[in-house]
């Protein structure tokens, strides 16, 4: 009975033993792996540390991913420019976190936005600079990244001579504490953070929020249908892990440690206060503090100016006053998603060449300023507009299909022509082409859609004779648009 008993011990062992083995590479055959790449030196997003291992937020959150979902993931993270080409050209392989524009679009698929802080662009000055120097930014030299978002803002703003490239982030803040650059822009935390663990803590100070933009991953266009599958295992990831990692890498804390400057400022006006009550008795401090209380009152309403003149910069074309290209993209990007119709259209002026050559390129200029107008005034506020360049326009109608787009393009038409443009006692002929692209039957891409309707409205425009413009005859308005 004795001996009998340890047999089954071991055949029990064993069994449990065989089953494991069994099991076990199918569990490693169910890991998938992902290689995901960024900025090796972007400070505390995604950087390289001294040991030579990925740290950072981004870092961070996709290792949270790699936990919730069972995926082994690996960093490769490179200088800037070259982390967009290895994402771009390398299959099975993910930018961990990037900003929407145009250009990158074309090479790469963009996610939905992700649960990351935004990114708040401003621009910072060396703190002994007088802030009143900066009128313009094309009046300096401006330090920023090569390919990054802040180079293609300087770049649409500052002639090219103006700017300074640098291939990383790292290689930017140490050429600024170099003094190689008076301003840069970058990113408030960001930029912030690396002053603070470098010793160089109130060296620069920020002067002005200049734009911001949600966060995104990106994976090269022809693996995009990859990306629903990616971003259901980010909806693993709660609010509070994220807020976890803000707080590892930005404590609140110590935001303010940064600026040790401002506290030393604030010293200095109470103890002026208290001598001015000394010495000049309180009849004095009353007059000083009512003529500061102007002189503030002046220099705020000038700042709120300024600062209004350089949101409305960034935000509108300079010449027409409707939305930029880069605005109405993104506007786009973010409907992505959207659970209703929405159209796109897009208007080109008819003639626009003939006009400025017979008429001068101020009054080209005015006709665009013309048609910009009526849309303003024919378009609901909700309804969004922008200016692409030269002589198109693109509007996005919200809650709309292809035939409440046309009968709005039709009212505008009629506009323009009850509304002449009139030049010392001479008809300006404002008349546009358009087309329309609709949202979910033409494609689910917002550039897609602004292809398709700018293909739509080529293929409507007339053939502008060399005749006179007012001799000009309006096309009918029954054109298919659509």
């Amino acid at each position: 009975m004795h001996s009998f008993i340890p047999s089954i011990r071991q055949l029990t062992a064993i069994s449990l033993t065989l089953f494991m083995f069994l099991i076990s590479p199918a569990s490693y055959a169910d890991t998938k792996r992902l290689i995901v790449t960024g900025s090796s030196t972007w400070q505390p997003f995604s950087f390289i540390n001294r040991d030579g291992q990925p740290e950072g937020i981004m870092v961070d959150y996709w290792r949270l991913y790699a936990k919730a979902n069972n995926v082994d993931v690996r960093f490769n993270l490179l200088p800037w420019s070259e982390s967009l080409q290895y994402a771009a050209n390398t299959p099975g392989v993910i930018h961990g976190g990037l900003g929407y524009t145009g250009d990158r679009a074309e090479v790469l698929a963009f996610s939905r936005e992700l649960p990351l802080n935004r990114y708040n662009v401003s621009l910072f000055a060396q703190k002994d600079l007088p802030f009143e120097d900066f009128k313009t930014l094309d009046s300096v030299i401006v330090g920023t990244v090569k390919d990054s978002t802040k180079h293609a803002f300087l770049a649409s703003r500052i002639p090219e001579n103006n700017i300074k490239l640098f291939p990383t982030f790292g290689s930017l803040n140490e050429a600024a504490y170099r003094g190689e650059v008076d301003v840069f822009i970058d990113d408030l935390s960001t930029a912030l953070y690396d002053m603070r663990h470098s010793g160089k803590a109130g060296l620069f100070t920020p002067r002005r929020k200049l734009y911001s933009f949600p966060m995104h991953f990106a994976i090269n266009k022809n693996e995009k249908d990859s990306i629903t599958a990616i971003e259901h295992g980010l909806d693993k990831i709660s609010e509070d892990d994220v807020a976890a990692i803000y707080a590892k890498w930005i404590p609140a804390s110590k935001i303010n440690a940064v600026l040790p400057w401002l506290n030393k400022t604030a010293h200095y006006i109470i103890l002026f206060s208290s001598l001015l009550l000394l010495i000049g008795g309180l009849g004095l401090y009353h007059r000083l503090l009512r003529y500061r209380t102007e002189e503030l009152k002046s220099a705020v309403e000038a700042l709120k100016d300024t600062n209004n003149r350089l949101e409305s910069a960034v935000k509108n074309d300079v010449l027409t006053g409707a939305k930029t290209r880069h605005q109405f993209f993104t506007q786009l990007a973010d409907k992505r998603f959207s659970p209703s119709p929405f159209v796109v259209a897009v208007l080109d002026i008819d003639g626009l060449k003939h006009i400025n050559e017979n008429h001068g390129q101020d009054i080209g200029d005015m006709a665009l300023k013309h048609l910009a107008t009526q849309l303003r005034l024919q378009l609901s506020s909700q309804t969004m507009f922008a200016r692409l360049g030269g002589g198109e326009f693109a509007i996005l109608f919200d809650l709309s299909d292809s035939s409440q787009a046309v009968r709005k393009l039709s009212q505008l038409q009629k506009s323009l022509q009850l509304s002449a443009l009139y030049i010392d006692q001479q008809v300006i002929p404002v008349r546009f082409t358009a087309g329309v692209g609709c949202y979910p039957y033409d494609g689910e891409q917002g550039e897609a859609l602004v292809r398709i309707a700018s293909s739509r409205m080529r293929a409507n425009k007339p053939q502008y004779s060399t005749t006179s413009a007012n001799d000009h005859e309006p096309e009918s308005m029954e054109r298919h648009w659509a």
